[in-house]
């Protein structure tokens, strides 16, 4: 009959390496040095000089005495005083000598003796505590059943099979080392008898655990009374402290039913050890098991000399005799040991039961590598459920111990990342292996086992693939995985990341531990919150950096930041596996000495092994994935790394036998064996992708996850209304900062309220720079109203910011191919210094390579609004594709600077470096301190958003020339009125007093005729006492339209124009100031009488300069006789016509000048760049200051252009 085991009641007991194993009490070491005996007190001779001196003293003394009562001197007191001196020094040479007191020697050494004992009783408890945790009481071993001390020992432990059979006295473990002293007769008694006494007294412990290694006898033979208890007693600590793949227990005779129980005769086969009891059977000689080398050890249970296996056991073994006293039996005759152990039948029957219900993980006796499961203990994949996963870990010296796969034994080998200061054998390491070798295999193992085993609050993970990513493939859904950092070699940028987010993580980890209180570790930070300290979890995390050698040789800097994390990693438990292909010389640059353990796969090379194991054994394992040596210190294992990337396996519940379940009598383990679980291939899944759907809805159910280390790179475009948010005045998001080094992605804000409010945004062709700047223009929109801000647009790009028009926030948008709607927003904003108003004006210009080159005349007047622009609420939005093209006046005076991809990254201004690594998409760039940003991205549907969400009054239009006014139409003002314009579109007017010439160049049709008639009207208003007109006309464009009684003089040709000049020459040189005018004269311009001469000359270039000649000499009195020149002339040639010598005269006299439409070739004329003006509209100066663009107004007689 066979017997369903479920395994329900079973458990599953890792095996464990020495490392692994609950500690000793530690034992005491060295030696306790006694001080030497003291010599023996013996009196010394006394000299014959000390002798005789009292005698001749006192001879003296009564001497002295006599003659003083027999000299008379009896009375005098002073002589007495001789005789009591004397005395006195009697008494002093016959006092005891001052020497060394023996009873204080005698007390001092007995302190000693004292202290020296009390330090071996100390001494004496520690060395039982730790003999009796190897070797407890044989009625105490269930106390180390269902516990970390349960089958602790392994095959190749080196107390493996060593066990107790009594107690007895032992040597003290720090015996008293007592200095040769010399002989007896000279030592002080009392102190020799105390030192002798304390040396027996402490130098045996009595009632020690007496244990014996039955690997070193083949036989053991048990006889006396209490032969039976002590094999009982032997065979319990056997299978309480070896499991069932160590040891193997099985008898001949009688009274050993209860073994049936033991997890160790399931399958003794397959045991490393087998022991075999032999009770009350008496042997010849033939048995079979006598000489048979599968058993280790042969105990012979009630032992006689006369059988043939006790013969044995006293010739060939150990022969002990258990009557209450342990006796052995010795060639030297027999030897008291002290009292033998012992174990009552129902006392192992019950330990016995005990055990049944344990056993090892599936295959750990098996060839090869085992599945993961059942190296963590879990015989199926349904056993991972949210309520037995992750029991907890924190503290123990189970934390950061995972398997990784078995040894050619099939015993697990683990790997313990932990310090070695808390007995692991990290905190870091390296792992090479050739191509095939299963290094990638190798770390997901690695990986899985520790997000199986540990839940999110204990652990973290960071996974680095430098080349594809397909290592860690799958892993990215764990709730352990703080950052899945792959492709690094194809995006530079990624790497930078890295670095940041790495040094980021460890800064923040030391800024935990000194705000929650100054600890000096995590694991003081963890003893604090275990303990009830309001603290949250810090998780220990471990980087698994694979192809680090080619990420080192593409970014040598790296090796500083991987010793940078190899001397913080302990205190902060941050640990670093580094993982390869090849390890090439002088690659690690220092990291050598932070790795404590290695893994070598099989290597390229016999070299390459030697430098990562120390030894070439490497090279040698066979071409099978997974095959490896762990090193640690001085150890080498061997191991093969379990498989997780294959189908998974699962049991088949449904095909063990049914039926309704019974009791039934336990026979043997034979019940058991027709009844194993089958196991069916489940290859819609791996162990891989189960275990990370299971941790994942763990985590989910305990609401775990772990902390984010990486966050996703910036994305290629981010939308305008994802990010912006209202973060207060003058203040807009226009963007996402990358900031992986504080692990977060933060709002690109720009504060326009400081700084000057400037704002550049400098990049490349096709960089999004009109993008930029339409964002800017539409963040800040979105949360301002318009009584708060404006905006001016110069569109001098491609056309992108003219949507802009349509913002209520916009005053008026002006594009390249309308030069004068340009200069008209310029002026406008440039008006805003003089009068500052309490909104906030910004000029956006998009361009300002294009502003330079096509409007040159322009760049000053910004500059100036850079300059005196903030104290008067007035900033510059501008963008351009290097830095050089802005002036440094300019760029010095802009402080929030945006840089996107430039056309060569030494051009930068914020971080060549970073600029280099920048990928080339539209948005993507540098923030002001050098941070990757990436600018959102403005939609037309973004501009239509604003408009209706937020309707608000508009802010005034733009104010643009018109393209016809009329005289009448202009507003009064003081002068001569001519046009107008000017930054405030008022009445420009000429002062003849101020500026007493006017010179108008303009080409052909640009009103330059129709500019002087309106000059002349303005003339002609002042009245005939006041001015006269002297017209030289020879096209006759003015012929009949002024009045007769205005005109001194009207000449349309070459010989009459003589005649005129010289008349006016003449006349006005009779009113040039004499020698006897004084200043007061001079002053008040009294000294003649009679109108201001205005000389009237239209093209002047048909005038010859002989006769223009006469006028140069009255130049410099002009303000004194009353001459003014309104001279018009057509624009071509005016470059080299500026340098004849009437025109340099008239030039040095600064005059009012209107400069039409002309041909930009021509140069600056007066100071103003000529630019293609629409007739009637030109630039007018006053005394060298550009006052603006204007539109010359039409006299009201003249209704068309001349």
């Amino acid at each position: 009959m066979s017997l369903p085991v479920t395994g329900t009641l079973s458990r599953e007991i890792e095996p464990l390496t020495t490392a692994e194993r609950e500690p000793a009490p530690p034992l005491p070491q060295g030696t306790l040095s006694a001080e030497p005996v003291p010599a023996a007190h013996r009196p010394g001779q006394v000299p014959l000089l000390r002798i005789l001196m009292p005698l001749v003293m006192v001879a003296g003394m009564v001497a002295m005495v006599a003659l003083l009562m027999l000299g008379g001197a009896g009375a005098n007191p002073m002589m007495l005083l001789f005789p009591l001196m004397m005395g006195m020094s009697l008494l002093m040479v016959f006092s005891p000598q001052q020497g060394e007191d023996a009873d204080e020697t005698r007390r001092a050494y007995l302190r000693h003796l004292g202290a020296l004992r009390e330090k071996a009783l100390r001494n004496a408890e520690r060395q039982r505590a730790h003999e009796f945790h190897r070797h407890p009481e044989p009625g105490e071993l269930w106390t180390c059943v269902d516990g970390r001390r349960l089958w602790e020992r392994g095959p190749d432990d080196p107390d493996t099979l060593e066990v107790r059979i009594g107690r007895g006295d032992t040597a003290l473990c720090t015996p008293v080392q007592v200095p040769d002293s010399g002989a007896a007769e000279d030592l002080d008694p009392v102190c020799a008898v105390s030192l002798r006494r304390t040396v027996q007294a402490v130098g045996t412990c009595p009632g020690m655990p007496v244990a014996v290694q039955l690997q070193a006898f083949r036989y053991l033979g048990l006889a006396g009374t209490g032969a039976g208890d002590l094999a009982r007693a032997i065979v319990a600590q056997l299978v309480v402290a070896h499991g069932p793949e160590t040891v193997a227990v099985e008898a001949v005779g009688s009274g050993w039913d209860w073994l049936k129980w033991l997890p160790h005769s399931r399958h003794p086969e397959q045991a490393r050890h087998r022991i075999l009891l032999v009770d009350h059977t008496t042997t010849t000689g033939t048995e079979p098991y006598l000489d048979d080398p599968v058993w280790t050890t042969i105990i012979d249970v009630g032992s006689r000399a006369t059988t043939a296996l006790g013969m044995r056991a006293e010739q060939e073994g150990l022969a002990l005799s258990a009557d209450g006293d342990l006796v052995a039996h010795t060639a030297a005759g027999v030897e008291k040991l002290g009292e033998a152990d012992g174990l009552r039948p129902e006392e192992a029957l019950l330990l016995a039961r005990t055990l049944t219900r344990y056993r090892r993980p599936a295959g750990a006796t098996a060839e090869g590598g085992r599945d993961l499961l059942s190296l963590i203990g879990v015989a199926d994949i349904e056993a991972l459920t949210p309520d037995t996963m992750w029991p907890g870990r924190e503290l123990s010296r189970q934390r950061l111990v995972v398997p990784i796969g078995t040894t050619e034994q099939g015993v697990p080998v683990r790997l313990d990342l932990k310090e070695s200061a808390h007995g692991g054998m990290g905190p870091h390491g390296l792992c090479i292996g050739a191509t095939g070798s299963g290094k990638s295999e190798l770390l997901r193992t690695l990986v899985v086992s520790l997000a199986a085993t540990h839940s999110p609050d204990e652990l973290n993970l960071v996974l680095v693939d430098f080349k594809g990513g397909a290592t860690f493939l799958g892993c990215e859904g764990l709730p352990h995985t703080s950052a899945v950092i792959t492709n690094l070699a194809d995006e530079a940028v990624l790497v930078e990341r890295m670095f940041d987010a790495i040094s980021g993580e460890l800064n923040r980890r030391q800024e935990v531990l000194r705000e929650a209180g100054n600890f000096a570790n995590v694991t003081e930070y963890t003893t604090a919150r275990l303990a009830g300290r309001d603290l949250p979890p810090l998780p220990a995390l471990v980087i698994v950096v694979d192809e680090f050698s080619e990420l080192l040789a593409a970014h040598p800097d790296f090796a500083d930041l991987f010793v940078a994390v190899g001397r913080l990693g302990r205190s902060l438990h941050v640990h670093l596996l580094l993982a390869s292909q090849r390890l090439e010389e002088g690659r690690l640059r220092g990291l050598d000495s932070h790795l404590s353990y290695r893994i070598g796969l099989k290597t390229f090379s016999a070299a390459e092994s030697r430098q990562v194991l120390g030894v070439t054994d490497a090279h040698h394992l066979p071409a099978r994935p997974g095959a490896g040596f762990l090193r640690h210190d001085a150890d080498l294992t061997r191991f093969q790394a379990a498989y997780v990337s294959g189908p998974l396996e699962r049991r088949d519940v449904s095909a063990l036998p049914g039926g309704t379940g019974r009791v039934a009598l336990f026979t043997g383990w034979e019940q058991f064996e027709e009844a194993e679980t089958p196991m069916v291939v489940d290859e819609s899944t791996t162990l891989l992708d189960a275990v990370v759907d299971r941790a994942r809805a763990t985590a989910e159910a305990r609401g775990q996850r772990a902390h984010r280390v990486w966050l996703p790179p910036l994305p290629p475009v981010v939308e305008l209304a994802g990010v912006a948010e209202d973060v207060g005045a003058l203040r807009a998001v226009v963007g996402i900062v990358d900031v992986p080094y504080h692990q977060r992605q933060d709002p690109l804000v720009l504060d326009l309220g400081a700084a000057g409010g400037h704002v550049a945004v400098c990049g490349g062709p096709q960089s999004g720079k009109s993008t930029a700047l339409r964002t800017i223009v539409a963040s800040l929109a979105a949360t301002h109203p318009t009584a708060v801000l404006r905006f001016y647009v110069l569109d001098l790009g491609g056309g992108q910011l003219s949507t802009l028009d349509r913002l209520p926030h916009v005053a008026g948008v002006a594009g390249r191919a309308e030069p004068e709607r340009v200069r008209r927003i310029v002026d406008e904003v440039t008006g805003f210094i003089g009068r500052p108003e309490e909104r906030h004006t910004f000029l956006v210009v998009d361009g300002w390579h294009t502003l330079a080159a096509d409007f040159e005349d322009l760049v000053d007047p910004l500059t100036a609004l850079a300059a005196d622009g903030p104290s008067h609420r007035v900033h510059l939005v501008v963008s351009a594709p290097r830095w050089t093209v802005l002036r440094p006046a300019v760029r010095d005076l802009i402080s929030h600077r945006l840089e996107l991809k430039l056309g060569e990254a030494m051009d930068s201004l914020i971080d060549r470096k970073a600029q280099q690594k920048l990928p080339g998409l539209p948005g993507r760039g540098l923030d002001p301190e050098g941070r990757p940003m990436l600018l959102a991205l403005s939609s037309n549907q973004d501009i239509a958003h604003i408009v209706t969400a937020t309707p608000q009054e508009p802010v005034p239009r733009l104010r643009v020339l018109p393209p016809r006014v009329t005289l009448p139409e202009l507003d009064p003002a003081p002068g001569i009125p001519l046009a107008v314009g000017g930054p405030r579109l008022g009445t420009l007017c000429w002062d003849p007093v101020g500026s007493p010439h006017l010179v108008c160049i303009g080409g052909q049709g640009s009103g330059k005729s129709t500019a002087l008639a309106t000059v002349m009207a303005g003339i002609c208003a002042l009245g005939r006492d006041a001015a006269r007109l002297v017209l030289i006309d020879h096209r006759r464009a003015h012929l009949g339209r002024v009045d007769e009684s205005m005109l001194a003089a009207y000449s349309a040709t070459t010989s009459a124009t003589a005649d005129t000049l010289r008349d006016v020459v003449t006349t006005l040189s009779a009113r040039l100031p004499g020698p006897d005018i004084t200043p007061a004269q001079l002053a008040a311009r009294d000294w003649w009488t009679g109108p201001d001469i205005h000389v009237v000359i239209d093209d002047l270039d048909l005038v010859a300069d002989h006769d223009l000649a006469r006028l140069t000499d009255l130049l410099p009195h002009a303000r004194d006789i009353g001459l003014h020149l309104i001279l018009a002339r057509k624009a071509g040639g005016i470059g080299r016509a500026l340098f004849s010598p009437f025109l340099a005269a008239v030039r040095d006299q600064t005059p009012a000048v209107l400069l039409l439409d002309a041909d930009r070739e021509e140069g600056a004329v007066f100071g103003i760049r000529p630019v293609t003006q629409p007739p009637g509209r030109g630039t007018w100066q006053v005394r060298g200051e550009t006052i603006g663009v204007c539109q010359v107004a039409v006299p009201p007689e003249k209704t068309e252009e001349s």
